[in-house]
């Protein structure tokens, strides 16, 4: 990957300053969503499943990165249509890294096996069972929303598949990525960015690192945010599969 910056005409933070207010804001916008969330299912008697107590994160979050590319001077009706007229180029190729993806994935999974082989399966097992235990506790609670009503599996289709990959691309690859690129590398700025991507999923952070790297560089290598959508949703969307089957 070439070290040129490939950003550097594009509008986003020049210091580290404004991008690290940003990020504390965002977490605190991203706390304040999540306790209204539990609020609401205390008052109510409600029982949200994960995709849909996040959609209230991803809302605030869209917001707050919507904000501060407006007061950047990003104008977002011409970028939409950009966006419209790019989408014949732009879908086949998240579908050709989408196969890449599944590299990332094929390579997670031998790390794993090499740690069950030289570790011991018991040690492998410990260590992922915040992940899998998770998985299994968020397919269940989806599966039963589904059961329940068509509407909530929409929701979480929405979440998952529309609202996940576009406010996260936004945050962590327009804003966040560029912001460092303007001033590192591509190793460096995509580890830092895919970093924070990784923590935001809690407990599969470990396992989210190699994935938030390799968005950063097909975002790097395309320079098309609506490929890095694209390609995010259909991500999701066979994780949101996965887990309705599993």
């Amino acid at each position: 990957m070439t070290e040129t910056n490939p950003f550097g005409g594009i509008r986003t933070y020049g210091g580290y300053w404004g991008l690290w207010w940003l990020t504390a804001a965002v977490v605190l916008l991203q706390a304040g969503a999540t306790v209204l969330v539990v609020l609401a299912e205390r008052r109510w008697g409600l029982e949200f499943t994960a995709l849909e107590g996040m959609v209230p994160v991803y809302l605030v979050t869209g917001l707050a990165a919507w904000a501060v590319l407006a007061r950047m001077g990003v104008e977002w009706r011409p970028a939409l249509a950009g966006w419209r007229r790019g989408f014949r180029s732009d879908a086949p190729k998240a579908l050709k890294y989408f196969g890449g993806y599944l590299l990332v994935v094929a390579a997670i999974v031998a790390v794993i096996m090499a740690g069950w082989l030289l570790l011991g399966g018991e040690k492998v097992w410990h260590a992922m069972e915040p992940v899998t235990g998770k998985a299994a506790r968020e397919g269940a609670a989806l599966q039963a929303a589904a059961a329940a009503s068509r509407l909530r599996l929409a929701a979480a289709f929405v979440s998952a598949c529309v609202l996940a990959p576009l406010v996260e691309e936004v945050f962590f690859r327009r804003l966040f990525y560029t912001a460092l690129r303007r001033r590192n590398g591509f190793a460096v700025s995509a580890f830092w960015s895919g970093l924070f991507f990784a923590l935001f999923h809690g407990a599969a952070a470990p396992l989210m690192l190699p994935v938030g790297f390799y968005f950063c560089w097909v975002y790097e290598r395309e320079r098309r945010l609506p490929v890095n959508i694209m390609l995010h949703s259909l991500v999701n969307l066979a994780m949101l599969f996965n887990r309705m089957i599993a």
